[in-house]
């Protein structure tokens, strides 16, 4: 590691998007990765946790990380074609992880009010009633990606047992320059309500390296 900060020269090859976060509260996790390395990455990641936790790794709750993260790679890397994603550590092993993941997404309007991205994230989701949702937003800033920010946090029934909650955060860029899009959600509100601040820390920090204008990801 490079001081006390994650960089992208830290693992092994330069980031879409980067970020100087704390490696204590944030880890990597590598979208293209073998099954040999993926193990080997697993142990360490999850010793790691049960040491900062004091947890006993069980059977079972290593079988839940595992079969999590092995969903959650396929899902970001072949379905969203996710750009790079990230692990709130301070959130306990019998939780579900909460994983951001980062996205640079092309958009050449001119202002906010014509981004597509910016302003879809503040609108209900049509397949869910509006009654059962939950959407509040604010402007965030930040210091490498702009002052046209947004925060969107949504809560919404998964199913009839089940309330997930999401938080979104996008940046307009002028044109030529990609959008970035930070998403994340968790199957217990009070998770992300008691993480909103770490969010808010860890969204500030994400930036666009240089020489990363090709190979933006279609919205």
């Amino acid at each position: 590691m490079s001081g006390s900060t994650l960089w992208s020269i830290d693992l092994g090859g330069p980031l879409r998007i980067d970020t100087d976060a704390d490696p204590d509260f944030w880890g990597y996790l590598h979208l293209q990765i073998d099954k040999k390395t993926f193990k080997e990455w697993l142990g360490l990641h999850l010793a790691g946790l049960t040491t900062v936790h004091g947890t006993e790794l069980t059977r079972k709750l290593r079988r839940f990380h595992k079969n999590f993260y092995e969903r959650t790679i396929v899902t970001l890397r072949d379905k969203l074609e996710v750009d790079e994603a990230f692990i709130y550590h301070p959130v306990p092993l019998t939780y579900m992880p909460l994983v951001m993941h980062a996205t640079r997404i092309r958009c050449e309007a001119g202002d906010t009010t014509s981004c597509e991205g910016f302003t879809t994230f503040k609108v209900s989701n049509s397949s869910t009633p509006e009654g059962q949702q939950r959407i509040g937003s604010i402007p965030f800033t930040s210091p490498h990606l702009g002052e046209y920010g947004i925060r969107v946090t949504r809560s919404y029934p998964a199913d009839s047992t089940m309330l997930m909650t999401s938080v979104t955060y996008h940046w307009h860029t002028p044109p030529g320059v990609p959008d970035v899009c930070l998403r994340g959600h968790h199957d217990d509100p009070e998770v992300i309500e008691a993480a909103m601040e770490a969010l808010d820390d860890f969204a500030r920090t994400l930036q666009l390296p240089d020489g990363t204008l090709t190979g933006v990801s279609e919205p």
